[in-house]
């Protein structure tokens, strides 16, 4: 079996290789330095790093397994205590793939068109820091001539992220939607916008246009924690991405007592 490990610069990130390395060796496992020749991919750290592997492998449909040596490690399925275990779990085919899709937003420019892709969420705000205004359509149908910060787009798995902090829903992995979550939306006697959660079916496309001052205007689009500007921006198309990556978990694996341990 070949295998690439990818890696944070951290010192327990770099214990943690210390004692895997000789692992692989004992199991004749090679160790390779092209992911895309591997059969097994390995990344050790936190979610961030998590993030940072699976975008910089553009979204890899390798086997996937997590080496916490982070905080909450919700990607991640070992740990530096149990690497041996974990190794002979996948040797003898004791575990199941988890398949996420991620989201990803089309944004359409007077100087073209460009995508970006978010396995957690993908965030639309202005780059000011006053109020923004858009237009947002589900489908063919305007839902909400929406003003505030900004919204954002989570996947089931991106729930227990950002989406979390502003009040989103927490979402079953199992399940195929997308959630829209307003940051900071105004109500007032000019302004009612909604301010919970909307979740709905992956296979729709969600359509953010600004309107009035920030029509066809600049805009920040933030994924996974990446942001990029934007100037001259028609409107954004947001949908589930056709990618997906797949994360190995063991047999006992337990989403609702990962959540409840590290978050509720």
């Amino acid at each position: 079996m070949k295998v690439y490990v990818f890696s944070n610069l951290k010192d327990k990130s770099r214990d943690a290789f210390s004692k895997f390395k000789p692992l692989l060796e004992e199991y004749e496992m090679e160790l390779i330095d092209n992911y895309e020749d591997a059969d097994l991919l390995v990344c050790i750290g936190g979610d961030g790093t998590f993030l940072s592997f699976v975008h910089k492998c553009g979204f890899p449909p390798q086997p996937i397994i997590g080496i916490n040596t982070g905080h909450l490690g919700f990607f991640q399925e070992a740990t530096p205590s149990n690497l041996r275990e974990t190794i002979e779990y996948i040797l003898k085919g004791d575990y199941h793939l988890q398949n996420i899709t991620p989201v990803q937003a089309r944004i359409i420019t007077r100087r073209g068109e460009f995508m970006r892709t978010g396995l957690n969420e993908i965030v639309v705000r202005g780059p000011f820091s006053h109020a923004s205004h858009y237009e947002i359509s589900i489908g063919k149908t305007k839902i909400q001539d929406f003003s505030g910060d900004g919204v954002l787009i989570s996947t089931p798995m991106g729930s227990t992220a950002y989406n979390y902090s502003l009040g989103g829903s927490l979402v079953s992995p199992d399940l195929d939607i997308l959630q829209i979550t307003p940051i900071a939306p105004m109500s007032t006697n000019a302004y009612r916008c909604f301010n919970s959660s909307i979740l709905l079916p992956s296979h729709e496309t969600i359509t953010i246009a600004g309107t009035g001052r920030c029509e066809n205007g600049s805009v920040m689009v933030s994924f996974d924690g990446r942001t990029h500007e934007f100037g001259g921006v028609a409107r954004i198309e947001i949908t589930k991405s056709d990618k997906s990556i797949n994360l190995i978990r063991m047999s006992n694996y337990d989403h609702w007592g990962k959540l409840s341990s590290k978050l509720l």
